[in-house]
């Protein structure tokens, strides 16, 4: 992924951490699918949006710890894979209507 498409996708994570399954960027679903382990540019995007999905549902702003962040970037890079999957399948994507950076459920 070239460094405009990481900014790019890094300031969505931001903005937008309420971003549902269904509306989760095509590259991120295909970096996760190529890739056994998140690689640096994912674990920042998930833990950008991960951090920022837990605030606002906190209501202020929360700073997870380490292991909680480690974590969630697993489990949202391994959901991230098998949402690719289901699209090349042509399956519906599982979880579309669920933010896709909450890690509930997951575990």
């Amino acid at each position: 992924m070239d460094p405009a498409t990481e900014q790019r996708l890094l300031k969505l994570a931001s903005e937008r951490p309420d971003l549902l399954c269904s509306e989760a960027p095509l590259e991120v679903l295909e970096a996760a699918a190529a890739d056994a382990e998140p690689t640096k540019f994912m674990e920042e995007f998930f833990a950008t949006g991960y951090t920022g999905w837990l605030s606002r549902k906190m209501g202020r702003q929360i700073h997870p710890t380490q292991d909680r962040l480690n974590q969630a970037i697993i489990v949202l890079h391994l959901r991230a894979g098998l949402m690719n999957t289901d699209l090349l399948m042509g399956l519906p994507v599982r979880s579309a209507d669920q933010p896709f950076f909450s890690d509930e459920g997951l575990y």
